[in-house]
Formats: structure tokens, C-alpha cells, sequence
């Protein structure tokens, strides 16, 4: 078989190639990034245009009139999601959600006459939670391509494909694209959202109230259908959820079990990818696990709640499990106040604690004092079920905030609770802890349970908390036989964890998708460093290896816009380390952190597609798993002649600086062309190789020409 044959004279900036479907977005040679000066699009303070006057929209904005929603097609534009994002956002906009099937026959005859995908808000940007719309749409409609979604870490924003009908691909967030804007006569983030106070109601026995309607878990297996019937015999229906606060609730105070499973009313057994509540109220609140809702064998019609944070999964309708029932109580029964046992009245107890929602407004330092006269204190959280209790307390209620105990006053940027002790959890809002020092309130409304820092002398509500009476605390656990560490992993006294160092050669380096992917099916994460003495263990460990001077991938990132840093594992973010000027998040494409080649080894936020070590941590006692095969290494075979083969291909890396037309000549001498890149899987490779031969990942990667060029119609264009 004759191998074709490819020069690789590659523009190339962070690794990031296109293919042919994209935007035009400069001439001649085309850089990695695509363009030195990035424009923003319309309406954007960079984008060299005015910003559309409030009764100047049809300037930039399509309006679909049955629906009174403008639409922004920006296919001149060329930006990754995240600058995208930002774009629709200064235009008091959001990147396109599609919740309806009208939306998407709208929006694709609009789009038809292109031929390269455009930006939308689809995301899986939160590791532990699946896909999503920016803004906070409900994902209840479903488009994918064939194929699509690509299981390929790091695809983890979404685009709508003409050339795919319409259809929604996933893809590297940094890739550049046009991309589409929506807006919304009412210019809200949840337009949906209700703030209302919570009166008691009374529901009949075995049933919980909540907002105006009664609960009720049955665990009784029953396939969804019987579950169905069995809940409206009972004068209600199958759950349907409409909000964070009241999913909060189902997962904090009907004696949800992180081990079981539950029916609710949501299906798409109507119209197949189109899930409606089956009690008929509006979708307007989703929250699905991770890599759902998905149709491996086009049967998984129905929805369930399942797992430690009880997000939502697809599954056939004929599965045998358990379910919730939700129904309104009865028009004769009165209010009534119900008081929790130990608890004072007005409190509402969970696990060991009574809890006071505090509906007046007072500074950090008055809500602590009130909290005290009544032998108790601005509350705490220290675990996600915990933090869900709260919300489902305050996320319905019309204050901003609520004041919790945490504040970085005595140290700053040291956050502690009032008692003196270091959080064991976290929920930052986006940008948040920051650099400010201040308290920490808890958001209500579109922010629900979302971590502010604001001034202490800020008005807010607040929370307190206090030991429920006559109820011992827990039992400490009993002290067990200490664990240990598999072989050929790093342990510590001090540390219940193991830790490994992964070194590899240039072209079997990981990026961080990656390395995060492999740690994951190891049964680990990414590393995770909770204090300083977390940071000098890990610094002595590489020391005693001799590698404190390489880089190595960290658990810490920054992947989603409405969140701050977060760590892999869900370990707050208590401590930092960052080297000098860091976190500088360059060109605005770095969300990812590493270890820096420092004798410190202090961190450094970095584009998320370099290729680095990385460390892995596990619990100590985990049972491992055999390390995984990458999917993506590949063993390069070198002719005589200096050609480097690739399946069906030969490729030839040039080093010598000549221009375009003089690159495609020398190419055509050896009876090859500039190459030509025509999947995922040959980017990675051509990516790879070039960084196998960059001597230092911070040094600016070497400019190789492709075959790819603007034609004078400003169209892009394979040779």
C-alpha cells in the first residue's frame, strides 16, 4: 500500500488546530489560535462596532416573533466558548439554549446557508454533573449528531453543526468558532425563579411538606408506569422538581439514601429526546449526572434520582426501583406549625443540629451575636448534603442573602469558621474566594447556596445553628487498623492518601483532561492540596525523586464561568500557592493548574490542552485498577528518509522558516503537500509530536504552516 505523504509546515499557537468548517478568521497564514487580534463580535467593546442601541437590535438580532426571543448569528467571528460566552454576556445576553423543538427549527433554517459549526451554550463543564445549558436552561431537549457526544476528554462544550442538519457536536472549549447569541425580552438569568417565603402546610401521615406541596417516598420496586398509577391513586403524581431548592430538599429531608434509586415524573415518552414532567407543569430545572441523559440502547425514557447527590440519570422504563410521589394537601387542611423534636420552636431540625433561618437584616458581627443569645451560632457546612438542607431553608426565600459563619477577618485569605476551624467544604461562587477579604453569605434566587465574599458590614438574613437537645452527638469513629498504600505509590503518616508521580516521555506526556481521565479509571483523581503541609509533603516526595523542577498536573481548575477554582474531588478550596503573577490565566484560554518548574513548586494556571506529567492521589485501603491503555499514545515509526508514519499517512515536521507558497513547493518536490487534518484523532497526533519536539512548554511552540488558507472569497480553504 503507497503511503500518502504530508509537510507539516504548521502556523501553530497552544495547540489548538481547526478544521475546514471553521469561520474565516484571518489571511494567508493561519495560526493555532487563528488570529493575533480576536474579535469579539457584535456589540463588543473590541469588536470595532457600536454596541446595538436598545431600539437598534435589528441591527445585529433576528427576531423569531412567535416567540418574542432575538437571535445574534456571528458567523465572521472566530472565539473559543468561553470568549463567546462573554461576548452574549456584554450584549446583557446568554450563548443559544435550545429547550424547544420550535427553537431548533428556527435557529437551523437561520443557520443552513453556512457550512462551519457555531458555538452554543451546550456544556459539561462541572466534572461531577452532566450536560447543561450556560444560563441555567433546563436540558430537556435533545439533538446530538450521530456520534456525538465524543468521549474524548476535554470535548466538553457544545456547537450546532449545519453541515449535521442542525444536529449538536462536542467539542475542545478552546477551539474557535462563529458563534450564536440569545436574548430574551424579559433579560433575566432564571426567569423562572420564584422567590416566595415557605409557610407550613399539613400533609397526611408518611407524607413531608414542602413549598405548598406534600412528598412522599415509596419503596415499594415498581416499573415508571405502575409507579405512575400507584402515586395517583394516592391523589398525586410522580415528583416533578422545578427548582435547586426544592431538588435540595428531595436530597436533604425526605431520607433520600445516596444508595438507592427513585422514580421521578420526567420522561420523553411522548416525543423521543423531548423529556415534559408527567404531571404537565413546565420543565424549568434540570441537574443530571455525569454523561447523562444518554441513549445507549434508545430505550432510557424515563428519569431517576440516584447516587450521593441524588442528580437525575435516563434508564428504562420497565426497571423495577423505588419512587417519589408528589401531591398537593388537602384544601381542608389548615397551617399548622410543626415543631421538630429538640429543636426550639420556628427551627427546623437536620441530623444532630436545629437550624433558625434569621428573616431580619443585620451585619456579619449582629447575626453572630444574635445566633449566641440564642445559645447557638452562625451556622456552618461541612458536607454537600448538609449545604443542600440550607438551600432547600433559603433558596425560595426573597432575601439576596444569607450570612454563614465563614470569614477570612482574622487572616486574609485564610477563611475559618467563627469556632476557629478550617472548612472541610466549599461552594464559591463564580470568581470567588478572590482576593478581598470579607464574610461569606449564602445566595438565594438564580444564586441558590452559591458562596459570596462581601463586606461584613454589609445587611443580610443569616442562619444559625445549635446542637438539637436531648440528642447525643455522633459517636467519633471507632479508630481502625491504618491502611496502606499499593506498591510503587508514595505514603506519608501524616496523609491518608497515596500519592503516585507519573513521568513519561515527550509524546506520552497527558493533558489534563487526560491525566485527570487516567487517574479517574485508576480510582483516583488528580492531586488535591488542602494546606501547606499538604504542599510541602508533595514537594519533599518529588525532592527525594529528583523532579521538583518538572511540571506536573494538579486536581485544581477553573472550567466553568458561573463557578470559581474547584478541585476535581470536591475539596474546598482553603489554600493556595501560586507562583508570582499567577493566576494570569493568559490569552483567557488558561483553566487548568500545574506544579511549576520551580524548585518550589508553586502553581501556575495553564492552557488545559498542554502536554505535562502528572501525580495522582488515592485513599488509602483503595483497591486500584489496572492502568488504562491512552487511547491516544501512538509509537512513532521514522522512515529512512526522516518521514514519520501515522496510519495510512506520512508526515514530515520541517524546521526551516520559509514562506507559505515556498513551504507548499518544497512539499510538492517530495511529491507530498502541506497537510491536510481531517479528524480529532490526527490533530492530537500532529499536536503531540510537535510538542515531543518543543524543548520547553514554556517557550512559545515552533509556527508550522498546513495546507489550510483564506481564498478571496474569505472563505477557508484546504490545498
Amino acid at each position: 500500500m503507497t503511503l500518502a505523504r504530508f509537510l507539516v509546515f504548521l502556523c501553530f499557537v497552544h495547540g489548538t488546530f481547526q478544521s475546514q468548517s471553521l469561520a474565516p478568521a484571518a489571511e494567508g497564514c493561519l495560526s493555532g489560535e487563528w488570529k493575533e487580534e480576536e474579535p469579539l463580535g457584535p456589540g463588543s467593546a473590541q469588536s470595532g462596532l457600536d454596541s446595538p442601541a436598545a431600539d437598534d437590535t435589528e441591527r445585529f438580532w433576528t427576531e423569531d416573533v412567535s416567540t418574542g426571543v432575538s437571535y445574534q448569528i456571528n458567523s465572521e467571528s472566530s472565539l473559543t466558548w468561553y470568549q463567546a460566552r462573554k461576548s452574549c454576556q456584554e450584549q446583557n445576553a446568554e450563548l443559544l439554549s435550545i429547550t424547544e423543538i420550535h427553537e431548533q427549527a428556527y435557529v437551523g433554517e437561520q443557520i443552513k446557508k453556512f457550512s462551519f459549526p457555531f458555538w452554543i451554550g451546550l456544556n459539561t463543564l462541572n466534572f461531577n454533573s452532566g450536560w447543561q445549558w450556560a444560563g441555567g436552561s433546563p436540558f430537556r431537549y435533545l439533538n446530538w449528531a450521530p456520534g456525538s457526544p465524543f468521549p474524548t476528554p476535554g470535548r466538553l462544550c457544545g456547537t450546532v453543526n449545519p453541515r449535521q442538519d442542525g444536529k449538536w457536536e462536542n467539542q475542545a472549549c478552546n477551539q474557535r468558532f462563529g458563534y450564536i447569541c440569545k436574548k430574551r425580552k424579559i433579560n433575566s438569568k432564571f426567569d423562572n425563579i420564584t422567590k416566595e417565603e415557605i409557610g407550613s402546610i399539613r400533609c397526611t401521615e408518611g407524607w413531608w411538606p414542602y413549598a405548598g406541596h406534600c412528598y412522599s417516598i415509596q419503596r415499594e420496586s415498581k416499573a415508571w408506569k405502575d409507579a405512575l398509577t400507584s402515586c395517583k391513586r394516592q391523589d398525586g403524581d410522580l415528583a416533578s422538581v422545578h427548582s435547586i431548592a426544592e431538588y435540595s430538599f428531595l436530597v436533604s429531608q425526605l431520607g433520600y439514601k445516596p444508595t438507592e434509586e427513585l422514580w421521578l415524573g420526567l420522561n420523553d415518552l411522548k416525543v423521543h429526546f423531548y423529556f415534559e414532567w408527567s404531571d404537565g407543569t413546565p420543565v424549568t430545572f434540570t441537574t443530571w449526572q455525569r454523561r447523562h441523559p444518554t441513549y445507549r440502547n434508545d430505550r432510557e425514557d424515563c428519569v431517576l434520582m440516584k447516587g450521593q447527590d441524588g442528580y437525575w440519570a435516563t434508564d428504562v422504563c420497565d426497571k423495577q426501583i423505588g419512587y417519589i410521589c408528589k401531591k398537593k394537601p388537602s384544601s381542608q387542611s389548615p397551617e399548622e406549625k410543626i415543631k421538630d423534636p429538640g429543636c426550639q420552636e420556628g427551627w427546623k431540625k437536620y441530623g444532630f443540629h436545629c437550624y433558625l433561618v434569621g428573616s431580619t437584616l443585620a451585619t456579619f458581627s449582629d447575626a453572630n451575636k444574635t445566633c449566641e443569645q440564642n445559645k447557638a451560632y452562625l451556622a456552618t457546612v461541612e458536607t454537600r448534603n448538609e449545604q443542600a438542607f440550607l438551600i432547600s431553608l433559603t433558596g425560595l426565600r426573597s432575601g439576596k442573602y444569607f450570612w454563614l459563619g465563614l470569614s477570612d477577618t482574622e487572616e486574609q485569605g485564610i477563611f475559618r469558621w467563627t469556632s476557629g476551624e478550617t472548612p472541610a467544604f466549599t461552594h464559591w461562587n463564580s470568581a470567588m474566594p478572590g482576593k478581598e477579604h470579607g464574610c461569606v453569605a449564602m445566595g438565594t434566587g438564580a444564586d441558590a447556596g452559591l458562596w459570596d465574599v462581601i463586606s461584613c458590614q454589609e445587611t443580610a438574613n443569616f442562619l444559625c445553628k445549635q446542637w438539637a437537645v436531648e440528642l447525643s452527638p455522633p459517636t467519633p469513629p471507632a479508630q481502625v487498623h491504618a491502611a496502606t498504600c499499593a506498591q510503587g505509590w508514595d505514603e506519608a503518616p501524616q496523609a491518608d492518601s497515596c500519592f503516585k508521580f507519573f513521568v513519561r516521555d515527550k509524546n506520552l506526556k497527558k493533558n489534563w483532561f487526560e491525566a485527570e481521565e487516567f487517574c479517574r479509571e485508576i480510582g483516583g483523581n488528580l492531586v488535591t492540596i488542602n494546606s501547606k503541609e499538604e504542599q510541602v509533603l508533595i514537594w519533599q516526595l518529588a525532592l527525594e525523586k529528583g523532579l521538583q523542577t518538572q511540571g506536573f498536573w494538579m486536581g485544581l481548575f477553573l472550567l466553568n464561568p458561573d463557578e470559581g477554582f474547584a478541585w476535581i474531588d470536591g475539596s474546598p478550596v482553603i489554600y493556595e500557592n501560586w507562583d508570582e503573577g499567577e493566576p494570569n490565566n493568559v490569552k483567557g484560554i488558561e483553566h487548568c493548574v500545574m506544579f511549576n518548574r520551580s524548585p518550589q513548586m508553586r502553581w501556575n494556571d495553564l492552557y488545559c490542552e498542554h502536554l505535562l506529567n502528572w501525580i495522582c492521589e488515592t485513599k488509602k485501603g483503595t483497591l486500584l485498577k489496572p492502568e488504562p491503555n491512552n487511547k491516544h499514545e501512538y509509537q512513532a515509526v521514522q522512515t529512512a528518509d526522516g518521514w514519520i508514519v501515522y496510519e495510512d499517512k506520512q508526515y514530515y515536521f520541517s524546521r526551516e522558516r520559509v514562506p507559505m507558497d515556498k513551504a507548499r513547493t518544497i512539499c510538492q518536490r517530495n511529491f507530498a503537500d502541506l497537510v491536510v487534518i481531517e479528524n480529532e484523532n490526527e490533530r492530537q497526533f500532529i499536536w503531540k509530536y510537535m510538542n515531543r519536539k518543543q524543548s520547553d512548554i514554556f517557550l512559545q511552540a515552533e509556527s508550522y504552516f498546513i495546507g489550510l488558507f483564506v481564498s478571496s472569497d474569505q472563505k477557508l480553504r484546504w490545498v
